[in-house]
């Protein structure tokens, strides 16, 4: 079953880069009503989603051939396989469903149950963001911001991102953001900067979070404020942005924005040395002899113990 699954999801991938979408091939499957199937993935109930799912799917429902892509990718109801959530994918792709088109891209990107291609991957971004998706628009924008699959360009990452905040997509706040903060592909402005980054924290971007955290630390398009700054960098340092630990960790050192506080800088420092160890040795250098062997342990008890925020 998967071996045939693929094979019509290699089909499905040549139609789709010809430009040729294939239409649902039963006309009666566009009524099928797959709330009941929606409901039980949303309770859990993923053994009964599938099956309706696949009932659905089975009989070219495009929206239903996307949820079977994602409970195979997800392992949710069914042994997880890549492969066979591709050939799912790749159906519903092929008859033009969106988020299925921008998922068989990042497939693409990733080099996950097919070969890697970011060319490939260009072009179902394109053909997902031509309809409206934010996330495509993201992606393509990213892959033009690196130079992969597309020419390197940041006028069009630009125009992509602006168009993804636009429908409100919180990680193409960030991106615009870092286009302005920089000045690639738009003038430098740093104010503007600053607006995307807190509009994308707004959001709940804990990568942002980080940046807002950073620009007020600097006073890069806003009045440097470091008691602002370290509550950007708590809010993402509680989500588990490693960057942003240690930029807390160092104000709890050295007493910027916050009272100094040797023990929450240990806290925060040896949080973030688990993403970034090489840039933690500096905090641990000015750290040595302000703390017992004992509070120390106790520390690094609470630190294996913590979980990010959510």
């Amino acid at each position: 079953m998967a071996r045939i699954i693929q094979i019509f999801c290699f089909i499905a991938l040549l139609v789709g880069l010809l430009g040729t979408e294939i239409m649902a091939p039963r006309v009666a499957a566009q009524t099928i009503d797959l709330t009941s199937a929606h409901g039980d993935y949303e309770k859990g109930n993923f053994g009964r989603a599938y099956r309706s799912f696949q009932k659905a799917g089975e009989a070219g429902l495009a929206e239903a051939q996307y949820w079977l892509g994602l409970l195979y990718d997800r392992g949710q109801g069914v042994k997880r396989d890549r492969g066979v959530a591709l050939g799912w994918f790749g159906k519903a792709a092929a008859q033009g469903h969106g988020e299925a088109q921008r998922v068989v891209g990042v497939y693409f990107e990733l080099g996950e149950a097919v070969a890697r291609d970011t060319t490939a991957a260009a072009a179902w971004y394109r053909r997902a963001a031509a309809q409206e998706n934010a996330k495509a628009m993201r992606n393509l924008g990213q892959l033009h911001v690196r130079g992969r699959g597309v020419e390197r360009d940041f006028a069009a990452a630009a125009d992509l991102f602006r168009r993804a905040v636009n429908l409100g997509n919180a990680k193409a706040m960030r991106n615009l953001g870092y286009l302005y903060y920089f000045g690639k592909g738009v003038k430098q402005d740093r104010v503007r900067a600053s607006e995307l980054f807190a509009q994308s924290a707004a959001a709940g971007l804990d990568k942002a979070k980080y940046s807002l955290g950073f620009v007020y630390y600097r006073g890069d398009g806003v009045v440097r404020d470091l008691a602002t700054s370290a509550y950007h960098f708590g809010q993402a340092a509680e989500g588990g942005n490693g960057d942003a630990q240690l930029m807390l960790s160092r104000m709890y050192l050295l007493g910027e924005g916050v009272a100094a506080d040797p023990a929450k800088a240990y806290f925060w420092a040896l949080l973030g040395a688990v993403q970034n160890p090489g840039l933690a040795e500096w905090h641990f250098d000015k750290l040595r002899g302000q703390l017992s062997v004992r509070d120390m342990d106790r520390i690094r008890a609470q630190s294996r113990a913590w979980n990010p925020r959510g």
